[in-house]
């Protein structure tokens, strides 16, 4: 067996030896982030997730405000969330955080008031802000949601003794709603009440066919607004009620008292521009002597507000 040369093992020997002699290059630290600069780590390194630091817990945990100074970490409420980032530090929160629906850093739960209205240095809430005047928000609803007057012209026709008999004229009169409504502060509706009235006065403007009417009208409409499907398609804009009529009528041929007409019917409206009502009407005077026609009235709004509340 052929052995190899003393010198060559030598010369090999030699060359591997510094290779194997040396270390392997030291590994960097990973640096720990702190984005505050309040000594306490976002997370641990390596980690990816921690539970929130608080003064009970300051080793292998993440900074409970990792946004803003607070080496302490006080947590008075608990909740995983430092007290000076927190938005109601004494109130723990609810479904992951504090809802704010103000934008004023003040969570729902602990606001007291619904105006933006921020914590001073000192962690004392502003006064509430002077609330506006409905009269400067913008109603959704032309009926209004405070007692208005309404001058609205007015036609009718009936058929009676077996004679058509028609007028046309003004109704003056007073309408509002009945029930809630909430506003937010940019005056957005956020309820509306269903029920609408009005109640007032009927007379003739014109004569046609030597007719003659006076006498007192009301109407109770109704919006079904609490019902999504309506709410939200082009039926909203109708409204569907009830209306009533007591008018003295002029003096008719062949019957004995001049009528006292009392009519009801069912109430159509479109857009608050018009409203149909076709009645029965019944001669209080004569002995009950009926009669039948419709009304039509015209619905957009002359004179307004009577008045303007305070937003509550």
């Amino acid at each position: 067996m052929r052995s190899t040369p003393l010198p060559l093992l030598a010369v090999l020997l030699l060359a591997l030896a510094p290779a194997a002699a040396q270390t392997p290059p030291a590994t960097e630290p990973v640096p720990i982030a702190d984005s505050d600069g309040d000594g306490v780590p976002d997370l641990p390194p390596g980690q990816t997730e921690a539970p929130a630091c608080h003064p009970g817990r300051m080793e292998a945990c993440a900074d409970n405000c990792p946004l803003e100074v607070n080496p302490g970490q006080e947590d008075s409420d608990g909740d995983g969330a430092g007290d000076v980032c927190d938005p109601c530090p004494f109130v723990p929160v609810k479904d992951g955080e504090h809802a704010d629906a103000d934008d004023d850093g003040v969570g729902d739960e602990c606001d007291n008031c619904r105006l933006p209205n921020p914590r001073n240095e000192s962690g004392e809430q502003a006064p509430c802000p002077e609330q506006q005047a409905h009269s400067e928000w913008k109603d959704p609803n032309p009926l209004g949601r405070r007692l208005q007057f309404f001058i609205r012209p007015l036609a009718l026709g009936y058929r009676y003794q077996g004679s058509w008999v028609g007028s046309t004229g003004l109704g003056l009169h007073l309408g509002g709603s009945l029930g809630e409504w909430r506003f937010d502060e940019k005056g957005t509706a956020l309820k509306v009440p269903s029920w609408y009235w009005s109640a007032g006065v009927y007379g003739d403007s014109v004569n046609l066919f030597a007719a003659e009417h006076l006498g007192p009208y009301a109407a109770l409409d109704f919006r079904p607004m609490e019902w999504a499907p309506y709410a939200r398609s082009w039926a909203r804009e109708f409204k569907f009620g009830v209306g009533a009529h007591l008018f003295w009528s002029k003096r008719v041929e062949g019957v004995e008292k001049r009528p006292l007409q009392l009519g009801v019917g069912p109430r159509v409206g479109f857009l608050d521009i018009v409203s149909v009502m076709p009645f029965a009407q019944f001669d209080l005077a004569n002995g009950g002597g009926f009669s039948w026609g419709g009304m039509l009235v015209l619905d957009f709004k002359v004179l307004q507000d009577l008045g303007v509340p305070l937003a509550k």
